[in-house]
């Protein structure tokens, strides 16, 4: 049942819908079990025991008021300062950012009946997904979404992207490791959207004027992005390997595909 339709869900159904909403909070909630309406959550390293019975009536009082109480009942369990009226879209502007991730995102959605998210396809079975940043985790934009606030998948794309390249430019920086050859350059500040950054071409553009040879990027998981140049073909095999293996193990995997600049647009890249 989604929001907007015309016939309630009833307690029941509206506890499962909870469960399966939540379970896109992977970050910091993971359902344990669900008892009728009491759900068991493990959020910060501890289980919470939840009724739902009041947010039912809530929702059975004002069913527009869906997305709302989803986000009220996760700032309970991470006991959050109270998230803002994702209602007014110019209350948001400034918090939401692209993000990076495997394309199966839509098979979780599509299976457990979720509205669909806003996203554009990208490259090596990533999708680029649009989300607002709130302190603790993030909330994935969906189709409704676009719907009531009445924008455009391209303005939400546009608005991503100048707020990343914003919050790149005022709290984080990358480290430059070795010389020459050895050079390479890196993004791990764990905020999130480091392999994001893949998406700011005129800081890409910069490192491959810096570099021997073509320049040369990894993401393996959410949290890393790593670049260098290929003139020196071992340490290109050395590097790719690494990426290959932290693309398996780490957490918030992406892929072990290696892509480059081409112009001012992202393609992948193939080692000879």
């Amino acid at each position: 049942m989604r929001n907007g339709d015309t016939r309630l869900m009833d307690a029941d159904q509206f506890a499962a819908y909870i469960e399966r909403r939540l379970s896109l909070y992977d970050d910091i909630l993971e359902v344990r079990e669900r008892q009728g309406s009491v759900l068991v959550v493990h959020a910060r390293s501890h289980d919470v025991t939840l009724n739902l019975d009041r947010f039912y009536r809530a929702y059975a009082h004002d069913p527009a008021q869906l997305d709302a109480i989803v986000q009220t009942i996760v700032s309970v369990l991470t006991r959050d300062i109270p998230i803002r009226d994702r209602s007014d879209f110019a209350l948001l502007r400034e918090r939401i950012f692209p993000m990076l991730k495997p394309i199966g995102l839509l098979v979780f959605v599509r299976e457990r009946r979720l509205p669909m998210l806003v996203y554009r396809p990208f490259l090596a079975d990533l999708i680029i997904t649009y989300v607002v940043d709130e302190p603790q985790s993030v909330a994935y934009i969906n189709e409704q979404h676009l719907e009531q606030w009445g924008v455009s998948e391209r303005e939400i794309h546009e608005t991503a992207l100048r707020n990343l390249r914003r919050r790149t430019d005022e709290r984080t920086s990358y480290m430059m490791v070795g010389e020459d050859e050895q050079q390479l350059f890196i993004y791990n500040s764990q905020d999130g959207y480091d392999a994001t950054r893949l998406l700011l071409t005129d800081i890409l553009a910069d490192w491959a004027q810096r570099v021997s040879g073509q320049l040369v990027i990894g993401i393996p998981n959410r949290d890393f992005l790593i670049a260098l140049g290929d003139a020196n073909p071992d340490i290109l095999r050395s590097v790719a390997a690494q990426i290959q293996m932290d693309a398996a193990q780490r957490d918030h995997g992406l892929t072990d595909r290696l892509f480059t600049l081409v112009g001012d647009q992202v393609r992948e890249y193939e080692i000879a």
